[in-house]
């Protein structure tokens, strides 16, 4: 999380915390869901900001 994020990160901000790793990865179900990070219009998937995005990773 520190290094996706670019910040000094405590042991209660990992469990209190309400950073997202993919988005919705909650609500994927067995092999019915997409998966969480699709290609870009670039064909690309997207990839971790550090110290640009601190609440997600992508």
């Amino acid at each position: 999380m520190a290094a996706h994020t670019g910040q000094i990160i405590e042991y209660d901000d990992i469990l209190n915390g309400d950073h997202e790793f993919a988005p919705d990865v909650d609500k994927i179900v067995a092999n019915d869901s997409p998966a969480p990070l699709q290609l870009g219009p670039d064909g690309k998937y997207p990839v971790p900001m550090p110290g640009q995005k601190k609440n997600r990773e992508y």
